[in-house]
């Protein structure tokens, strides 16, 4: 308890976590709208699976490129510039449309220039931290980190159906383009070490200047890390589930269930509500030395909790199987972001996580597209049921490596 009081009283950790927070409700808020914005103006499921690979096709491949920045510059100045960018590509979605100027089309490439931006801001934090606390506050402050980031996104989800039944998808699109730029606000306050610049600064101009040469550093020091390897994995895999769901949930509330954008945003809100209980109790774990067990039992969960999806089709039966599977795998992710942050040296995070997250976001896109191109042919209950399943065996799969079960 008095290591989280103590993380609360610095002004950079505060201020960077706010950040996060703001951009994150708005990010669920839009993409929410986003989502809904293609189904009923294009009712085509593919559309919305284009959609979201447009949106994280591009981390799979600027990760290095992304990594290598963040290991040379400034962090705040890179994460302010990216959220006022981030800023500009989303406000302009709404006017455009509002002037009859966003054919799918430019929608798409809007979408695509944002996913482009995107993996500055995500990587930037998961660098960024351990600049800002110790090594034994690592884990405290992901449970933090991740707590908050859950409390925005239960409400996000809620209040971008709200907006969208009261004022439509274009305004809640709007509003998560102004998150950015509250985001950049509270980022541009921080003041933050760069300790990392001083390797730079000492190296002969040759190699300063050689982008492969940093790229192959960080390939060669990952493939070293071989827990990193596993998580990475596990990650790539849940990924891919969780873009499938929500292009699948969003189409199994309108067509299945025949309900509104409000009973969508429900089921997100449930969601993220049980993962705000399940990342608090994160941190009471954060500190073993069994963390890899916790997160494939995380993951079996998770997958199970979907499972009975295949048969059963209610709105009860909905509610309880998200709410379980955000409870089950809310601690997942701060639990993985803490062993990675541990066991990446400091000079090469912004690379290897670049690298790291290059592979990691293929998972989201792909899983998008599969959801949207599926939904075409299968009722998206079964589609998230069928996942459900896989993503308990690859939980299973993980409990079977010795060196997962032992990070």
């Amino acid at each position: 308890m008095l290591t989280y009081i103590r993380l609360f009283r610095r002004r950079s950790f505060t201020f960077m976590t706010t950040a996060d927070a703001v951009s994150v409700l708005g990010d669920q808020i839009g993409w929410v709208a986003l989502l809904w914005f293609a189904m009923v103006t294009t009712q085509h499921a593919g559309y919305m699976g284009l959609l979201g690979l447009a949106f994280g096709f591009p981390g799979v491949l600027l990760g290095a490129i992304v990594g290598s920045v963040l290991d040379r510059a400034y962090h705040k100045k890179v994460l302010v510039t990216a959220n006022v960018l981030l800023g500009i590509v989303f406000m302009a979605i709404p006017l455009l449309y509002k002037v009859h100027a966003l054919p799918m089309l430019v929608l798409f490439v809007l979408v695509l220039v944002a996913g482009c931006l995107t993996p500055f801001t995500s990587v930037g934090w998961m660098v960024v931290i351990p600049n800002l606390v110790t090594e034994d506050e690592l884990g405290p402050a992901n449970s933090i980190v991740e707590t908050i980031w859950n409390g925005a996104s239960l409400l996000g989800p809620l209040l971008g159906g709200l907006l969208i039944e009261r004022f439509g998808a274009t305004v809640a699109v709007f509003v998560d383009g102004v998150s950015f730029w509250v985001a950049a606000l509270c980022v541009f306050v921080v003041r933050e070490p760069q300790p990392h610049l001083e390797t730079y600064q000492s190296e002969e101009p040759s190699q300063r200047s050689w982008f492969v040469h940093d790229t192959w550093d960080g390939i060669k020091t990952l493939y070293g890390l071989k827990a990193v390897w596993w998580i990475k994995l596990g990650a790539v895999g849940f990924n891919l589930a969780y873009g499938q769901l929500e292009v699948s949930l969003t189409l199994f509330t309108h067509n299945e269930l025949a309900r509104s954008a409000v009973i969508l945003g429900s089921f997100w809100t449930m969601y993220f509500v049980s993962s705000l209980i399940g990342s608090l109790l994160s941190g009471l774990t954060s500190k073993g030395n069994r963390s890899g067990v916790t997160m494939a039992i995380m993951a079996v969960g998770w997958g199970m909790s979907f499972v009975p999806m295949l048969w059963v089709h209610s709105l009860r039966i909905t509610y309880i199987s998200v709410t379980l599977a955000g409870f089950l795998f809310g601690g997942y992710p701060p639990l993985a972001r803490t062993v990675v942050q541990k066991l990446v040296p400091n000079k090469f995070m912004g690379r290897i996580l670049g690298i790291r997250g290059s592979i990691i976001a293929l998972g989201m896109p792909v899983g998008s597209y599969l959801g949207g191109a599926f939904g075409q042919w299968f009722p998206s209950s079964s589609v998230i049921g069928a996942t459900g399943f896989v993503v308990a065996i690859l939980g299973l799969l993980l409990l079977s490596r010795r060196s997962f079960r032992t990070i």
